[in-house]
């Protein structure tokens, strides 16, 4: 086989494989340990309580749209 041909097949395999983690990755999208909204998600932290004992409930932004809850250990 021509090298041009093999050179050919070899970067649409690589460009398919780049294809198809790129919509696997989108369709996997998520975000941990936060919120995305564009409504006010917090005003103080008790309203950020996730009901683990274990973890530091924190408002951060309160009051505003760019309110985010994080919860972490």
């Amino acid at each position: 086989m021509d090298y041009r041909i093999k050179s050919v097949l070899l970067i649409l395999l690589f460009v398919a494989i780049l294809v198809g983690v790129g919509l696997f990755l989108g369709f996997n999208q998520s975000i941990v340990g936060g919120s995305v909204a564009k409504t006010v998600v917090c005003k103080t932290n008790k309203d950020c309580n996730d009901w683990i004992t274990a973890t530091e409930d924190i408002c951060r932004n309160p009051g505003t749209i760019n309110s985010l809850c994080i919860n972490k250990r």
